[in-house]
């Protein structure tokens, strides 16, 4: 009966050793679906790396608003101005803004100055 429960105990300690690892782990999480973000530059701030842009709803990311969202490129930071409508790739449950493209130039604070 000993050897009996021996040779059960060492398969059961076997097959649960040999399992692969994948089963044990948790799960690993899906890539994220990609985004497309439009909006409108309202300001910029370069020291915080932040923009804060007004955009309409956005399927599968937000309602309409006005809100801050980190840049994950410095230079776009550079390049962007106010008035600037931008298209940029966006994450569920990320708010930071990722290939950012310049779509339309607005008039900004430097033409707005310019007129006065």
């Amino acid at each position: 009966m000993r050897i009996t429960v021996f040779i059960l105990a060492s398969a059961a300690t076997f097959a649960i050793a040999s399992m692969p690892a994948r089963l044990s782990a948790q799960p690993q999480q899906a890539n994220p679906k990609a985004v497309a973000f439009f909006g409108r530059v309202e300001s910029i701030d370069s020291e915080k790396k932040v923009v804060t842009v007004k955009h309409g709803r956005i399927a599968g990311y937000a309602e309409s608003g006005t809100t801050e969202h980190p840049v994950d490129e410095e230079a776009a930071i550079k390049r962007l101005r106010p008035g600037d409508d931008i298209r940029a790739t966006v994450y569920a449950n990320d708010l930071t803004l990722h290939h950012i493209q310049v779509v339309y130039r607005g008039a900004g604070e430097k033409d707005k100055r310019s007129k006065q």
